[in-house]
């Protein structure tokens, strides 16, 4: 069986302004980002992961070294251009107000398969699509690699929005009705197929964490 622990990044100063924080736009974590993701490698330092992947943005970059930093165990860690944020084009960067584009806006947050037939091109934006299919390229490469042990995955929000709710079943024109995962979050899910997922935790603060006593090892 493998284990995969799902860690959304710290918060960035976009995030902070409430903006569009896509694949073309970067900005280094928050001094509560960074500390957030210090605590997501205290509440994981005993985990022993066979291997720690991230996407190549440096906002996931950073996060996952801070994490296997409090780490007890040596992690060997990989970037995945498959874990790339989804690039938001035009709109990346810019509060919903500043891109000023209901319709497509409205689209964006309600029909995926509309928004990347008939919206996405136009707006120079990546496409929900695309962006799931490399993301799950990642996870099958890596199950293929790593039929056993835990295997830590940091990336971003919309990315697991599509992959985390993808792999426990949800449908795809569905994949934005669940909430988006946390800043500095975690989350597990487990398979013994690569095919099927079990979720075992799910958008989970380390202090939520240890409220509920649940021991990560």
């Amino acid at each position: 069986m493998t284990e995969f622990y799902f860690v959304r990044h710290g918060q960035t100063q976009v995030n902070l302004r409430n903006a569009f924080n896509g694949g073309s736009v970067d900005e280094p974590l928050t001094e509560s980002g960074v500390q957030a993701a210090k605590d997501c490698g205290a509440a994981l330092s005993n985990v022993h992961f066979v291997q720690a992947i991230s996407s190549d943005m440096p906002r996931a970059i950073t996060t996952s070294r801070l994490i296997l930093k409090a780490n007890h165990y040596p992690t060997p860690l990989s970037s995945a251009r498959g874990l790339h944020e989804m690039d938001l084009g035009d709109w990346d960067g810019k509060t919903v107000e500043e891109v000023a584009d209901p319709v497509a806006l409205d689209v964006y947050f309600h029909d995926l398969v509309r928004f990347d037939q008939d919206f996405a091109t136009d707006r120079h934006i990546e496409g929900y699509a695309n962006t799931l299919r490399r993301a799950k390229a990642v996870i099958a490469a890596t199950y293929a690699a790593h039929p056993s042990g835990k295997v830590l995955v940091v990336a971003h929000g919309i990315v697991f929005q599509l992959l985390l709710n993808t792999l426990i079943g949800v449908p795809f024109d569905e994949l934005r009705k669940p909430k988006m995962l946390r800043n500095a979050t975690i989350s597990q899910l487990n398979t013994q197929d690569g095919v099927h997922f079990s979720k075992i935790l799910w958008d989970m603060r380390p202090d939520e964490i240890e409220n509920k006593k649940i021991l990560l090892t």
